[in-house]
């Protein structure tokens, strides 16, 4: 009995192939995508779970708020928090100082002769308590939590790092082992761990642990804040993290008084639940972190195309109804009933859907290819095993249900009496083909969205890269001195050697030495300068430049002059934004007075007013900005390359040789400027190609819907069309006869896609202090699209129709 239903199902499968292949090609892509979204979200959700008592473990961040109202905060703690929660605050419970170091390179000395690795990316090194261990459940490889700090030298390796470094060793013989950091810090191997198994907001599998320092611990500058010092605590039981927060700000304030009356603002801290810290983008330093709107933007453009695919479906299996009509009616004569065809339907719709994710576990595999730069590491490498087939189950049920549920009711309805006397034109009443129509309007207006957004990304997105941000960036590669050698005595001051080789050079335009206009690096102090009845005071963005930087990068000089290169920090240019910042009339009058920086106390006169440039990408507001000039901090090299590009390669290598010749011991590595500030726009050009993705997919599943009504048009319109053609009609206007309601349904779409598409672009673009736009035009553009689309999609129909023998269409029943 089975046996003989699924045969049935597959020979009715098999013998509508096309629209069976069509149906499975539309779902299987919609079911990747469905699975690929899935997977993030369960990946990027199971962060910190398995963590013991990850609920009652908090991360300590700062928070702040200005004089203007303004707040602000980020990760990061002073240095003294971690003594005052360990010897002055009661209830604390496991205080975890997680402070980030990096080094260059690392010396493995061995019996068989010195080893050095040297990173491209710096070497992580984190400094902590034996806590630490006690928070974490880390497997011993060897060496144990009670003994690995007992010497300050000590160092505790994560798995994956101590097989980089010792990969003939097993992890006991590793242990009393010495690495040597930046050829001059001496550590030894006291313990490895084993990396942590699950997906966690902590150190990486390559990071070391070093205990923290004594001048770590009896750190007492409460001012100093960084983004590389964490400090994560675990209360005692029966403690509010209240509690240990209310005691520790009460002491922050003491030591922060003067400061905060002084420049009118304050600072305190606040308590980040580990169970928050994964989507907390504001508080991701030295973690990746996951945006939970993205995550529910891309469950909504996927419910979104499985919502298309299901509606495809119905549109393509009513299409085939009267085709199946007399199959219909003898089923029910032989004694189905009503049921019996809503269950056959519904099995075929699940066989179809079945096949439909199998194929789609074979899309993953190249989709998972193209889109590798969007999906987040170790994505695939987390396994849920109940969740994903549970998923999976619930994924093909439900599409089943929704995609088969109407068309077997349909079915169910067949008039047998009429079918049987071959009247299978009528087994799908106006009514039914109206509900039809009305879900291919929904189809294209949601293709139409996509391709709206499409457009208004493209185009915010080419704006940003090629409006003037205020300085010339083009041919322009730079690169910078490594730490490690800039501090050498060896290699004092031989930036300026290798500068003025460069310039002797012919193939190179020009030479400067200074931080880039715009980074993503930020730096700023706090100026001061009084009026003569008060204190203004203003956070300043500082970079540090040679007196070639402003000619360099075409930087115009609206007031004043150049600063003069000096050894240390004798004058200051700033920018418009900051002229207006500090209450100057205009650029002329900011010229000679004096701002004071606060940490040494020396006050520098404006020599030079600059117009303004942007220093941060597009999405943010030009902000207050110091050129300042000092010879130790001059470490980048801002190189002007030929206007000939053919003439680009011969001028890096002769750079590269000089570089060679005065940093033997570092590689010579540099970037093109615009690409550095294309990276700026890095998330930008995710959701452009994101977005033109979906679009794809809703144009494919649209057209498949719109392919299906076309075919059942074409049919039920048959004798019509036979009648036409004997009474002198064209092909083409047949063509245009049946092409012009699906144009209509298309420009009704439009027409509803327009305001929706116009909102919601409207509050993406919110985001950007340098916008765009939206133009009518862009609407049109989208429309036209559709329109060609729509026409090209049942074209095929359409001149199949029109070129039919009116002879076969006009023979009698």
């Amino acid at each position: 009995m089975i046996r003989t239903f699924f045969a049935t199902l597959g020979r009715q499968l098999w013998r509508n192939r096309l629209f069976t292949l069509l149906n499975i090609c539309g779902l299987s892509i919609c079911i990747c995508v469905a699975w690929i979204i899935f997977r993030m979200v369960i990946y990027e959700n199971s962060f910190d779970k398995k963590v013991p008592d990850a609920q009652n473990i908090y991360q300590l961040i700062i928070r702040n708020k200005r004089e203007d109202g303004n707040t602000g905060g980020f990760a990061a703690v002073s240095k003294p928090v971690l003594n005052t929660l360990l010897n002055d605050v009661s209830g604390a419970g496991l205080v975890v100082p997680m402070f980030y170091k990096q080094y260059n390179s690392v010396t493995i000395p061995g019996n068989n002769g010195t080893r050095k690795i040297e990173e491209k990316e710096d070497i992580t090194q984190v400094t902590t308590l034996p806590a630490y261990f006690d928070m974490l459940n880390y497997k011993w490889l060897a060496g144990n939590k009670t003994t690995a700090f007992n010497h300050p030298d000590n160092v505790v390796l994560t798995e994956d790092k101590a097989k980089k470094y010792f990969p003939n060793l097993s992890p006991a013989a590793m242990v009393g082992k010495s690495l040597v950091y930046n050829d001059t810090l001496w550590r030894t191997v006291s313990g490895v761990v084993a990396d942590l198994p699950y997906p966690n907001s902590f150190s990486g599998d390559n990071t070391e642990f070093m205990p923290v320092s004594r001048e770590d611990l009896t750190d007492q500058d409460w001012e100093s804040l960084n983004s590389s010092n964490l400090l994560f605590i675990k209360p005692a039981k029966q403690v509010d993290a209240k509690n240990i927060l209310a005691q520790l700000n009460k002491i922050n304030f003491q030591h922060n008084k003067e400061s905060f009356e002084k420049y009118k603002y304050k600072n305190w801290y606040e308590a980040l639940p580990l169970k928050e810290k994964h989507f907390a983008a504001q508080f991701g330093s030295q973690t990746r972190t996951a945006d939970k709107k993205v995550l529910s933007d891309l469950m909504i453009v996927g419910g979104f195309l499985l919502l298309l695919a299901c509606i495809n479906y119905i549109n393509l299996s009513t299409a085939l109804l009267p085709k199946r009509a007399k199959e219909i009616g003898i089923r029910k004569t032989l004694g189905s009933s009503a049921k019996n065809l809503m269950v056959r339907f519904i099995a075929e719709t699940f066989i179809v859907t079945t096949f439909a994710a199998l194929l789609s576990f074979v899309l993953t595999f190249f989709a998972v290819k193209i889109f590798a730069d969007f999906l987040p590491d170790g994505i695939f490498d987390y396994m849920n095993y109940p969740a994903m087939a549970g998923f999976m189950l619930l994924l093909i049920l439900l599409i089943s249900l929704l995609s088969g549920l109407y068309p077997a009711w349909i079915s169910s309805r067949v008039d047998t009496v009429e079918v049987l006397k071959g009247k299978t034109e009528k087994v799908i009443g106006r009514n039914k083909i109206t509900f039809r129509k009305s879900l291919i309007v929904f189809q294209f207006l949601i293709a139409q969205v996509f391709i709206i957004g499409a457009i208004i990304i493209g185009q915010q997105l080419q704006y940003m890269l090629h409006k003037d941000p205020g300085f010339n960036k083009e041919a322009v590669i730079t690169f910078s001195i490594p730490y490690r050698l800039a501090n050498k005595k060896e290699y004092k001051d031989k930036q300026f050697v290798l500068k003025n080789e460069l310039l002797k050079n012919t193939e190179i335009k020009n030479v400067s030495l200074g931080d880039r206009p715009m980074e993503q690096m930020y730096v700023g102090n706090i100026y001061t300068y009084f009026n003569g009845k008060e204190e203004v005071n203003v956070q300043l963005q500082m970079k540090d430049v040679d007196t070639a930087f402003l000619h360099f990068y075409g930087i115009t000089l609206l007031a004043g002059n150049n600063f003069k290169q000096t050894d240390t920090t004798t004058a200051l240019v700033i920018n418009e934004k900051a002229v207006h910042a500090f209450g100057f009339g205009s650029p002329r009058e900011a010229i000679g007075k004096q701002l004071l920086v606060p940490g040494n106390g020396r006050s520098y006169p404006i020599v030079g007013v600059v117009k303004d440039f942007n220093q941060s990408g597009m999405r943010s507001d030009i902000s207050p900005g110091v050129f300042v000039s000092d010879k130790e901090r001059l470490r980048t090299f801002n190189i002007k390359l030929p206007d000939q590009p053919q003439h680009w390669e011969k001028a890096i290598r002769s750079v590269e040789k000089e570089w060679k010749r005065i940093y033997p011991e570092a590689p010579f590595t540099y970037t093109f400027y615009d690409e550095t500030i294309g990276a700026f726009y890095k998330s930008e050009m995710r959701t452009q190609t994101l977005v033109r993705a979906a679009t794809a997919m809703a144009i494919l599943i649209s057209c498949l819907g719109l392919f299906g009504l076309a075919t059942l048009t074409a049919f039920q319109r048959t004798k019509e069309i036979g009648i036409r053609k004997v009474l002198g009609a064209s092909i083409l206007g047949i063509m245009r006869l049946l092409s012009k309601d699906f144009l209509v349904l298309v420009l009704i779409s439009l027409m509803i896609a327009a305001p929706v598409g116009w909102w919601l672009m409207s509050k993406w673009l919110q985001d950007f202090v340098f916008r765009i736009d939206i133009k009518w035009w862009m609407f049109l553009f989208a429309g036209v699209m559709a329109v060609i689309i729509a026409a090209v999609t049942v074209s095929y129909q359409t001149i199949r129709a029109a070129r039919a023998n009116p002879v076969e269409a006009l023979r009698t029943e």
